[in-house]
């Protein structure tokens, strides 16, 4: 799909000069930045080359040998890799733009733009009064929004650091009109859901997102879903979805999810693909042969992961004696358990995993239950890109919050080899942005947004570990966000404070 975002302009072809031949801005322009020396990864999964980038007014305006121009500032790239700022797919750092605007956990691993919204819950709209969901704790405890238009003003009103596209949560749907958000739904509750979803696509978000694995979403039918679906077709906006399980009947919920997508013709995004405990390892064989089949037969349907092999949700105490391995990263009646095993909880408390569980709630759960060989085996599809699925608010938080985009360009790229650094920066950039109708981002091309990423490929590492999940990456050198740079943090006594992210909101059908 290509959903087109921001000042109407349209995705074009556009030829990419070598270095000896610069296009764009005439040498007589003084532009604000020149990236100069270095190898220029231009997201497209082509081989890289080298030249320099000039910036001028938020954009890429010149790509070559620009030593002839005069520019404000210089950035030497030689023996580094110059790429388009990465776009976190899955993020649940809604109102974290709000209470931590300056997101370190997002420039230092060299991300410029986010897609919120993920797995159902979402800033807005607000629930009914007397509703709630356990899934809301993903993304804190400040109160949500009426709606998506009181949302992304207020976004805009107080300038992200950088780029953030928004998905509608389903589960808001639900809690926002349904008087029993766990019934199933009256023709007039759906048809009002349907409205509510057509205000918060024409206030500019980007699609919509379902949480089937939580309440209230575990209680919607397909019916539902794809009366949903349909609205988003409408719009021509698309429908991510974490699924309904993602354990023991995991090839069923794919499938519940690839028939939405056929019989509304709605593109869809699968979240966070993964098979959880030892019995599942090895479906996603049958899974990905399902998804290839689903889009050879023209559905629109892509997925993200993230590089690791354990995941991370509120506490669900149905699991605690399904999987062996579970850490605590954060408990409101016990704050003291912050970072513990449930197991040893357990022992402490002399009562079983289950029982130690409840007495934790509410609270959020790191789950050692996925293999490794089948992330790395789902990471290089074609039709994978990467999200973080970080949740910033957690006291003791998951790695790949800080980490997982230097991880796949570290450990998967560099260690393991699975893919080009080009094949790679691909997935995390102009795919992403393809998908998710980011018109003018993810490749370095002049008229582009100068989303850009200057990073060394021979020690770029994610530092973020279980036990220490908030270290800062390693081998980031640059990060520019609209052509100003974030990363490192400019010096406020002579650069201005103003953050320079956008909105990205999704443009109305003509």
């Amino acid at each position: 799909m290509n959903v087109n975002i921001a000042n109407n302009e349209t995705t074009t072809p556009c030829k990419l000069a070598d270095a000896a031949q610069p296009v764009g801005a005439p040498s007589s322009a003084k532009l604000d930045l020149i990236i100069e020396g270095g190898w220029v990864v231009d997201g497209s999964g082509e081989r890289r080359y080298r030249a320099d980038v000039g910036v001028l007014d938020g954009r890429i305006v010149a790509i070559g040998e620009l030593h002839q121009h005069t520019a404000v500032r210089r950035i030497d790239a030689r023996n580094k890799l110059v790429a388009p700022g990465f776009i976190d797919v899955h993020g649940h750092d809604d109102l974290m733009f709000i209470q931590k605007p300056g997101l370190p956990w997002k420039t230092t691993q060299g991300v410029t733009t986010v897609v919120v919204g993920n797995c159902g819950v979402s800033a807005s709209p607000a629930p009914l009064p007397h509703n709630t969901a356990a899934s809301l704790a993903l993304l804190g405890d400040i109160p949500l929004y009426a709606d998506m238009e009181r949302y992304l003003a207020t976004l805009e009103s107080l300038q992200p650091q950088i780029n953030v596209a928004a998905l509608v949560g389903h589960a808001n749907l639900r809690l926002a009109i349904m008087r029993d958000p766990a019934a199933e739904p009256t023709p007039q509750e759906l048809q009002a859901m349907q409205a509510l979803l057509r205000q918060s696509l024409a206030a500019g978000a980007v699609g919509f997102s379902t949480g089937l694995a939580y309440e209230p979403g575990c209680y919607a039918s397909q019916a539902e879903l794809e009366a949903l679906a349909r609205v988003a077709k409408e719009f021509e906006a698309l429908h991510t979805s974490h699924i309904r399980n993602e354990g023991n009947e995991v090839e069923q919920a794919v499938e519940e999810v690839l028939s939405v997508s056929r019989n509304s013709g709605c593109a869809m995004v699968i979240s966070h693909h993964k098979c959880m405990m030892n019995a599942n390892w090895g479906k996603s064989e049958r899974t990905i042969a399902n998804i290839d089949a689903a889009r050879a037969q023209g559905t629109q349907v892509s997925m993200d992961i993230y590089p690791y092999s354990g995941s991370s949700t509120i506490l669900i105490p149905e699991r605690a004696h399904l999987i062996e391995r579970i850490k605590i990263t954060w408990s409101t009646p016990h704050p003291e358990c912050n970072g513990m095993y449930l197991a040893d909880i357990a022992v402490q408390w002399g009562c079983d995993k289950e029982e130690a569980a409840r007495r934790l709630l509410p609270a959020g759960a790191i789950y050692f239950a996925m293999d490794e060989q089948e992330v790395q085996r789902i990471f290089q599809h074609p039709c994978c890109m990467v999200g973080s699925d970080g949740l910033p608010n957690d006291s003791n938080p998951h790695p790949r919050l800080w980490g997982t985009f230097t991880r796949i360009l570290g450990r998967y790229v560099r260690e393991d080899r699975l893919l080009s650094v080009e094949q790679a920066v691909r997935k995390i950039t102009s795919l992403p942005a393809s998908v998710y109708g980011l018109v003018k981002r993810g490749q370095i091309r002049p008229g582009y947004w100068a989303d850009l990423v200057v990073f060394d490929p021979d020690t770029i590492i994610d530092r973020a570990t279980w036990d220490e999940p908030t270290l800062p990456s390693e081998g980031i050198e640059m990060v520019a966000v609209n052509g100003q740079i974030v990363f490192p943090p400019p010096d406020p006594a002579q650069t201005p404070s103003t953050r320079p992210g956008q909105v990205l909101r999704r443009q109305p059908p003509a």
